[in-house]
């Protein structure tokens, strides 16, 4: 790989100061191996996207940049550890989940299957189509050779039927 010579004067002070911008990036989050990994990804991206326009404070622009992916690693990081705890509750509340608990659902379950069953034909087809396999009204009526007027009745005639019959459960 070929690289412009104001690029070169990049890619020199990145390797020329790379300990003094670990040791930047360290201060400022407080580990060496989160620091060499982000200055890391600096000379990634250097080597990969250089910049359009010449530096002419190559330090600063690499402190600059390395703060900045510092910062985007470290919101990525607190990002993945959110979602782990989160995961991590809802496994420990399944565990708290009693058997009472997971009848009245199976229960609650069954019942909307047989009311859903119970629809007429064109009205379950069109529901299913569109709420279980998350089919467009426009695609529904293709498929169906009917109007999407027409589907957008029968759908509504079935979250209709629905609604009546699971608010008498």
């Amino acid at each position: 790989m070929h690289l412009h010579p104001e690029h070169s004067k990049l890619v020199v002070a990145l390797v020329y100061h790379y300990d003094e911008l670990v040791s930047y990036v360290r201060r400022r989050f407080g580990d060496q191996h989160f620091a060499r990994d982000v200055v890391h990804d600096v000379c990634l991206e250097i080597m990969e996207r250089p910049p359009q326009l010449a530096v002419q404070t190559p330090m600063a622009f690499l402190r600059k940049l390395s703060r900045h992916r510092a910062i985007d690693r470290y919101r990525q990081y607190q990002t993945q550890q959110s979602h782990l705890n989160q995961l991590q509750q809802t496994a420990e509340h399944a565990h708290q989940i009693d058997g009472e608990r997971v009848m009245h659902f199976v229960q609650r379950l069954e019942a909307l299957k047989r009311i859903i069953e119970a629809l007429p034909a064109r009205q379950r087809q069109v529901f299913l189509l569109h709420r279980l396999h998350d089919m467009p009204q426009q695609e529904i009526a293709d498929a169906l050779g009917i109007s999407r007027n027409m589907v957008t009745q029968h759908f509504n005639k079935a979250m209709g039927s629905i609604q009546r019959q699971w608010a008498g459960l």
